[in-house]
């Protein structure tokens, strides 16, 4: 394997010599033999690579197979190995060096590539090279290039009827240097790519791709993609564009083309990322030289050959199978139409076996089928049939059941026998042709027909268009008119309807969805299409975008890929192309690597999760088979990283595992088909559950908990024991995931010795006490007791466990000293050991409830012998799935405390039609009876009523009708279903009716409203389900199987109260959660929670002991509305007769069972009626020294309860006033003989605290009437009685000028709900829409009268919706400038209204704005996008939608209700730092960033240094590791070198300052634009800060400042310029600068003293500011220089060092003197003889 970056090319080895002696045959289409043509031909066996060069010099590595073995390496000019013969003809270094090269290439480097089974198979494409011609090059590197397209060419299958291959090159200009059309043999390709020459210039290459778009990929070129042959490009570049590629490129891919892109050298890699198809790791290949070139072509190869037969899959004709189901029961002129309309399709149709099969069959009482679709293979035959076509002539009493036919259909019209090819992939349609309406019903036929994924058309030739709607699929319903057969052909010949997105899917418009798709052998190439086509429907489906839904795909066999990651695409076109040439592998089946893999390497930040943004992670698992490997615990893992996980099984799938798999509870996450052809039934409902979901996991369950939290306040006093199995087959994840399940109810519930107790025993061989009910008495403590649960291990005796428990309960009765709900929560493992039927009956004899869990191995049967009740029996596949269990079990302990006292009206209205099988319509009726058991039902309690309805209504009982639980349910039990169709909007109109007092309703009471359907109905129901609403009655909306959610929604105008359901089992599971549901648990008033109240009891004479009794029995009633406690409640008794008398006083008991007991012991004084005397003394004992808590403002009540007339009646009205004026509220409660008007004045004329019976008995349950009016008045007053409140108001043009008024007055109204003032509430308020509008800032008002009068006047703008723009603009207004108290701690809130779907990114600067403590909440109307509404405030509780603006009165007290009770988190800030250095050297005179800039070259590292760690903040603990990330940018914006944020790394600081400088660099436009695209593109931190090193403005300042304050307006947190040397006019370069508060006068210098620790006193200060609100932050004077510190020790003496060089040779020396004469020479010969 070869590496190169991320990417990893196969080189196979030819290590064994084949049988014919190592020769290959020809590739089809290249002739056989030596030469040129046959240069692939050879094998390599084991040969090496040598470096090939235009001179010639060097070793060549001629890998050729002569003979069988492999020829040695040749030095030029070298003699042949031994045995070897010498060439014959021209030697290597004379002419035939390149064809030389070319072979050796071909042989060394394609060898068994060329006869890859991917190529073998894949034959056809029209593939276009794009060559990069330009300068930077050079003739050598150009050669690479020849031989490496030779190399590839000449592993496909060349020819005019398979790959076609057309080559451009480009520099400056693009150039054709042959189309796709020129070359279609091998040897003439081959000699033209020999041959193009080498051109050289510039690189433009978005103009060269917008070249080939134009020259190429057409017909006159070529190109084959009008039939249908795949279209391939491959460009080839070393260097970065000088134009832009992202257009042009994307412009080609939309075309259709599949582009591959290959880097060479210091290509831009983000660059070749725009241009090439994602994803990278299969379309992008980089190399470091053209050298390396050669090693690319077996990887590109493959991928080529495998994405041609890939996209041939996909381009393929989609043909289908079609069968007409025509009406028998026509006139004649009825069927003459049908005939020639098959007559007209038969002859423009291309029917046949291969093509368009055709089916028909008629209808009547029976159905009598004409030809199957198999029966006639030609169009001929076809055209024959339909001619001889005969009318059936039925008498005209004769039955037309189309019902039954489209049963009958369903089972044998589609089938293989009978010629469908749905397995394949072929389309199945149903064309029904009606004469008249059917005369059975045909709901559940065409149910069936549409479950088995065939898309039904109804054409109608008299039938009603209601009756076709029912039958057919979606819109297909059309009466016949002479447009019928070109509409009936553009139906079937449409291969991709267009999808649109669903209401689900329009909601669900933010989610991280993972498909995990098992590609195991078993599968088969021609499933896997399937899967592919349901993937593709799927995804089509949702609204795909980055800052929507992204998408990630894994393949998984033996080993998982991920071949999609959440980041990969941008593009929902491009995502869907790739899904349709998903590349199949085969190979085994491990799921749980599959798990693991997608957990640790897909759902984590860097691969693109928004996990830690609160977005929903989703799973869905396509498997066909069992794991290979153990997936329980992989699956555990994945839904413990916060992942939803669906599994999808076809076929042999396991559904056990499949149950593993899925996230809880598998009913709704688990899915089972039972062939690849069925998917398709399945893509619809699972797209529809996928969407549904997310919606429902972010949103509703969110509100649903709040809602748990808030009706167990109710719960006052209760013994909870868990009795949990340690035993050793549980993993220690497993155990923690049982402590978690214990902590979230210690969460819940008010923890204390007079309220809930909670302890916890465990158990294996033998059960042990963890900690008693009497251990612990807060949460803390309890907490930390659970986390130090520790696990021994053991055995499983659950039923001694058991045992154990009886004492522990019976003592909690008497450490309590009464008795209270006792309740045992049971969690095991495994099968017990022993018996637990018997001991688990003791416990309940013994009066506790018992809930039992299993998990895994756990036994059903003794999970129900435990429990004693299947409703309060789980069973759970992990003990991860624990968590949504808890919420079941908490609804059940809290729904009859908060139920208890809540009269009110509940009308069911059911689906009674034709659609719903009897056994479904059991179950709705076991629904209601079961929501009925659990309410309090009688005369003044709750009313029940029930109405069902099909096409008409039928009322069962009215509200007034039954007044016992058992009378209802013997009512229900004989209900029986009506049939029809689906008229809801009339049904919900007519139950409306049943609500008014002439009917029995009681509108002063709660009133609401069970929906439960199954379909979608046939008539509208919006408008009546809003008039119904508008009469205050709260409406539930249930969906069974089919519903639509849409009109869900608009039933019930709330996605709180609406519930789809997959199928009528699932009720089972809504009981619970309704029952809590309809007693409120949010209402307003509930029990009492804070106050101080003292009863004031008449003890005269006159009243008996009897009465007496009856007035203890009403305070112990008045006691049980409130939640008693030190903290909580408190009550006081004083008795007055002639005199008054204190009993007990406020700070005397903290127990309800104190209270009731010292009331109990209460006895009259006897006297006369001194009522003023009373009030005066009883004025005293609210102060604090009697446990009045008036200073902490919490409420005080005086209950006056007297029977007859004060004997002081002339000294009431002054100590009433008195007590009134010290903040105390009266009540007066008068019995027979008492004086109203005397009740009045003591009640300061407020009759809502006056009430009256005329006697004792009734006296006793005058508790609930007054418990409101008690509750109205002890609500808290709001906690931020200091706050600045700000309000950004939607005004754009979706919003109609009446419904603008309405949000007016609804905004003057939550203003009014504030104490507004200068120190109290101040208020601040915007408009938005496609701008933002500024009204008036915090400092501007301080009247309630000044800010109703501005907002009343304000003006209807209209235009679009830039939420995210708004919340930036927003900013400005908590600044303490514009009035804002932050920097004092007063409570910052931001109030959001808008009607519509933001235009723009809204996260981010929802993020700035928490960043600064501010408290977001957001109120959407109408068709708004919750999700986004959801990151805006990132708490589901600050988030309120309505269906429209006439409903937002209705949440008006729970919007301020939020707002008071509300807190900013208490958590540290996570202040996050990204540093971005830019350069700006425009006078350069050197080859890397610095050499021109010494200074800069010296500081540079210090500086990074220095930042890389920021100092601890005002509100953080530790030192922050900043990110750091450099920019080199060109002067037109063009990225010259780019290195991404990551922490402080020398290497990285080096490769930066030795950057190739290869232009200057410039401080304009282009490099503000590029850094804000930089900090978007990467960043997601709080602080941002762009550091500038510049020589000089380059372009004029008043442009830059407003670059730069558009790039403050970005997010950017703060501009720093660092002047460089010889900088041109350094004080401009401060006035671009930004974010440095008050240390903006400083200029920055590189040669500055400390210029590192300069800038980092910068940083910190702009993160004080940003993270911890610090506008300030004062830091000393640099210190002064050290003195010199003293001389170190003297060094040990070093190593000797080499020798030197040789030096070099000296001049020539001067001339020397004259030496001493020598000795005489030899004597010398003779010369010549002279001339004669």
């Amino acid at each position: 394997m070869l590496q190169k970056g991320s990417k990893f090319f196969a080189v196979r080895s030819c290590s064994h010599q084949k049988p014919d002696g190592g020769r290959r045959s020809a590739a089809p289409g290249l002739p056989a033999g030596g030469g040129a043509s046959s240069r692939s031909r050879f094998l390599l066996h084991g040969c090496g690579t040598g470096r090939l060069d235009s001179a010639g010099s060097g070793r060549r590595a001629a890998c050729l197979t002569v003979g069988g073995s492999c020829c040695a390496a040749v030095e030029p000019g070298a003699e042949p190995a031994p045995g070897r013969e010498k060439p014959e003809g021209r030697s290597i270094m004379e002419g035939g060096r390149s064809l030389l090269l070319c072979l050796i290439v071909a042989a060394c480097f394609h060898g068994n590539a060329a006869q890859t089974t991917e190529c073998a198979v894949a034959n056809m494409a029209d593939i276009v090279f794009l060559v990069d011609g330009s300068s930077s090059i050079g003739i050598p590197s150009f050669q690479q290039v020849r031989l490496f397209l030779q190399s590839v060419v000449s592993g496909l299958d060349i020819g005019p009827d398979k790959v076609r291959v057309g080559l451009a090159q480009y520099s400056t200009n693009p150039h054709k240097e042959f189309l796709l059309k020129e070359h279609l043999d091998a040897p003439s390709l081959m000699t033209a790519i020999q041959k193009f020459p080498y051109r050289a210039g510039g690189t433009n290459t978005g103009k060269a791709i917008d070249f080939l778009m134009s020259e190429y990929f057409t017909e006159e070129a070529g190109s084959r993609a009008s039939q249908r042959v795949p279209q391939i490009a491959v460009v080839i570049t070393d260097g970065d564009s000088s134009d832009n590629v992202t257009d042009p490129a994307l412009r080609l891919r939309e075309q259709g083309v599949i582009v591959f892109a290959i880097g060479v050298g210091k290509a831009n890699l983000e660059e070749l990322e725009n241009i090439a198809n994602q994803p990278s790791q299969r379309f992008l290949f980089t190399i470091d030289s053209y050298e390396a070139l050669q090693r690319l072509t077996g990887g590109l190869l493959q991928t080529v050959c495998v994405s041609m037969e890939d996209q041939r899959q996909a381009l393929a004709e989609k043909f289908a199978d079609i069968f007409f189901l025509v009406d028998g029961g026509m006139t004649q002129t009825q069927f003459q139409q049908v005939r020639t309309i098959l007559t007209r399709l038969a002859n423009q149709v291309n029917f046949g076996a291969s093509a368009y099969r055709l089916g028909l069959a008629q209808y009547s009482e029976q159905v009598k089928v004409e030809f199957l679709l198999n029966q006639h293979q030609t169009r001929e035959q076809i055209q024959a049939a339909v001619k001889s076509f005969q009318y059936l002539r039925l008498p005209p009493a004769a039955k037309r059941n189309l019902g039954a036919a489209l049963t009958y259909a369903s089972t044998n019209f589609f089938t293989k026998e009978a010629g469908s090819r749905a397995d394949q992939g072929y389309r199945q349609f149903l064309v029904v042709m009606s004469g008249n309406d059917s005369s059975d019903h045909v709901f559940f036929g065409s149910r069936q027909i549409q479950s088995e994924a065939i898309t039904v058309v109804g054409m109608s030739l008299g039938a009603s268009m209601e009756e076709l709607r029912v039958v057919a699929t979606g819109e297909h319903v059309y009466r016949v008119n002479t447009t019928t057969v070109p509409l009936l052909r553009r139906i079937f010949e449409t291969e991709e309807p267009e999808k649109s997105l669903t209401q689900d899917c329009r909601a669900a418009k933010l989610a991280d969805i993972v498909f995990i798709v098992d590609e195991s052998g078993s599968i088969t190439v021609q499933n896997f299409q399937l899967v592919r086509s349901f993937l593709y429907s799927i995804i089509s489906g949702l609204e795909i975008d980055p800052n929507r839904v992204r998408v990630g795909i894994v393949l998984y066999n033996e080993h998982p890929t991920a071949q999609v990651y959440l980041n990969t695409f941008k593009q929902k076109t491009e995502l869907l192309n790739f899904v349709k040439i998903l590349p199949y592998r085969g190979g085994g089946t491990n799921t749980g690597a599959a798990l693991n893999f997608t957990r640790e390497n897909v759902f984590i930040t860097e691969k693109g999760s928004r996990k830690d943004k609160g977005v929903e992670q989703v799973a869905v698992v396509i498997t066909d088979g069992e794991s290979q490997d153990n997936l329980s615990q992989a699956a555990a893992e994945l839904r413990r990283a916060g992942v939803t996980v669906y599994s999808v099984g076809v076929q042999n799938a396991n559904e056990e595992e499949l149950r593993q798999i899925a996230s809880h509870p598998p009913q709704k996450h688990v899915f089972m088909v039972d062939s690849f052809a069925r998917l398709k039934s399945l893509e619809q409902y699972l797209q529809k559950t996928l969407c549904y979901n997310i919606i429902r996991q972010a949103v509703s369950v969110s509100a649903r908990r709040s809602g748990i939290r808030e009706g167990c306040v109710q719960t006052d006093e209760a013994e909870i024991f868990f009795l949990i199995d340690h035993s050793g087959s549980i993993y220690p994840s497993d155990f923690q995931d049982m402590k978690k399940f214990i902590l979230e109810f210690i969460n819940i519930f008010r923890i204390g010795p007079q309220h809930i107790r909670i302890g916890v025993a465990k158990y294996a061989d033998l059960p042990e006490l963890e900690f008693d009910l009497t251990t612990h008495s807060d949460q803390e403590t309890l907490k930390k007791a659970v986390e130090e649960i520790g696990q021994v291990g053991g055995g499983t005796k659950t039923g001694k466990a058991l045992e154990f428990m009886g004492p522990l309960f019976k003592r909690a009765m008497v450490t309590r000293g009464h008795k209270v709900s006792e309740y045992l929560v049971v969690i095991t493992d495994g099968e017990s050991a022993d018996e637990v039927k018997a001991p688990a009956e003791a416990l309940r004899a013994q009066g506790v409830i018992t809930y039992a869990i299993g998990v895994k191995d756990a036994v059903v049967r003794e999970l129900e012998e435990i429990s004693g009740n299947p409703k309060r029996m789980f069973f759970v596949n992990n003990f991860d799935a624990l968590n949504p269990i808890k919420d079941d079990i908490i609804t059940d302990i809290c729904t009859t405390d908060v139920c208890k006292d809540v009269p009110g009206d509940l009308l069911f209205l059911i689906d009674s039609s034709g659609s719903i099988h009897p056994d479904d319509y059991n179950k709705m009726k076991d629904f209601m009876k079961s929501v009925i058991s659990t309410s309090f039902v009688g005369r003044n309690k709750v009313h029940v009523g029930v109405m069902q309805f099909s096409r008409s209504q039928k009322p069962e009982f009215s509200l007034i009708e039954h007044f016992t639980k058992n009378d209802m349910i013997v009512a229900i039990d004989s209900m029986t279903q009506m049939g029809g169709g689906t008229n809801t909007g009339a049904a919900i109109s007519a139950v409306s009716q049943l609500f008014d007092p002439a009917r029995g309703g009681r509108p002063d009471l709660p009133q609401r409203l069970v929906v439960i359907t199954d379909g979608e109905a046939q008539d509208d129901v919006k408008a009546p389900a809003e008039a119904l609403r508008a009469k205050r009655v709260v409406v539930y909306a249930i969906g069974v199987m089919e519903a639509n959610t849409t009109q869900l929604l608009e039933i019930s105008g709330s996605a709180e109260r609406m519930y789809a359901e997959r199928d009528f089992d699932a009720l089972k599971d809504l009981e619970r959660q309704l029952s809590l549901d309809l007693c409120d648990p949010e209402r307003d008033c509930k029990k009492t929670e804070q106050a101080d109240i003292i009863f004031l009891v008449d003890g005269s004479t006159s009243i008996t002991l009897d009465k007496f009794r009856s007035m203890q029995k009403f305070m112990q009633s008045m006691v049980n509305q409130t939640m008693v406690g030190k903290d909580l409640t408190r009550f006081g008794v004083i008795l007055y007769s002639t005199f008054p008398k204190s009993v007990f006083t406020l700070s005397q008991y903290s127990s309800r069972q104190e209270v009731f007991k010292a009331i109990t012991a209460l006895r009259s004084l006897l006297g006369d009626t001194y009522t003023g005397r009373a009030l005066t003394y009883s004025l005293q004992f609210f102060g604090a020294e009697h446990g009045g808590r008036a200073a902490l403002k919490v409420p005080q009540i005086l209950m006056v309860i007297t029977d007859g007339d004060a004997t002081d009646h002339y000294s009431l009205v002054e100590p009433s006033a008195a007590l009134r004026n010290a903040g105390v509220n009266v009540f007066t409660i008068g019995v027979e003989g008492a004086n109203v008007t005397q009740l009045e004045i003591m009640a300061g004329n407020d009759r809502s605290k006056v009430f009256y019976v005329d006697n004792f008995k009734a006296l006793e349950t005058l508790y609930k009437n007054i418990s409101q009016v008690l509750c109205n008045s002890t609500k808290p007053v709001c906690e931020k009685q200091q706050a600045d409140l700000v309000f950004l108001v939607d005004q754009s043009g979706s919003i109609s000028s009446n419904d603008y008024s309405i949000m007016k007055n609804f905004t003057i109204q939550l203003v009014n709900s504030f104490k507004v003032g200068e120190d109290l509430v101040r208020v601040g308020l915007a408009q938005f829409s496609s701008s933002f509008q500024h009204e008036f800032y915090l400092n501007r008002f301080y009247q309630e009268t000044e800010v109703s009068a501005h907002i009343f006047n304000m003006r209807h703008k209209g235009g679009g919706t830039n939420i995210g723009l708004a919340l930036d603009s927003i900013r400005e207004y908590f600044e303490v400038s514009r009035g804002s108290r932050r920097s004092s701690g007063i409570s910052q809130n931001l109030v959001l209204i808008t009607d519509g779907d933001s235009q723009d990114e809204v996260e981010q600067p929802a993020d700035r704005l928490r960043a600064l403590g501010i408290e977001m909440f957001a109120i959407g109307v109408g068709d708004v996008h919750d999700l986004q509404l959801l990151q805006i405030t990132k708490d589901p509780r600050k988030m309120f939608t309505v269906q429209n603006f006439g409903s937002l009165d209705a949440i008006k007290q729970k919007v301020v209700d939020t707002i008071c009770k509300s807190k900013p988190s208490t958590d540290q800030p996570d202040c996050s730092i990204d540093i971005a250095m830019g350069f700006d050297i425009s006078r350069r005179s050197g080859e890397t960033l610095v050499s021109s800039q010494s200074k800069l070259q010296a500081f540079l590292p210090e500086i990074a240094r220095y930042v890389s760690s920021v100092p601890r903040l005002c509100c953080t603990n530790s030192a922050i590791t900043p990110s750091l990330a450099y920019r080199l940018v060109a002067r037109d914006g063009r990225i010259l070198d780019d290195f991404k944020f990551e922490a402080y790394n020398e290497d990285v600081v080096r490769k930066v300052m030795t950057s190739s400088l290869r232009e200057p660099t410039f401080f304009n436009s282009a490099l503000l634009r590029s850094f804000e695209a930089k900090f978007r593109a990467e960043s997601r931190t709080g602080v941002k800060v762009l550091v500038i090193f510049s020589d000089g403005l380059d372009e004029d300042v008043i442009t830059l400042e407003n670059e730069s304050e558009r790039l403050r307006q970005s997010g950017v947190s703060a501009l720093l310029v660092v002047a460089l040397e010889d900088v041109r006019n350094a004080a401009q370069l401060q006035m671009v600068e930004f974010g440095r508060g008050f240390g903006y006068k400083l200029p920055l210098t590189i040669g500055m003293p400390s210029v590192g620790s300069a800038v980092l006193k910068q940083i910190d200060s702009v993160s004080n500011r940003e993270c911890c609100n610090i506008m300030c932050k004062c830091s000393g004077p640099e210190g002064v220089r050290g003195s010199r510190g003293r001389s170190g020790s003297k060094g040990v003496r070093g190593q000797n060092g080499y020798p030197g060089f040789p030096g070099d040779e000296g001049g020539a020396g001067e001339r020397g003197v004259s030496g001493p004469n020598g000795p005489p020479g030899v004597q010398g010969c003779p010369g010549l003889r002279g001339q004669k």
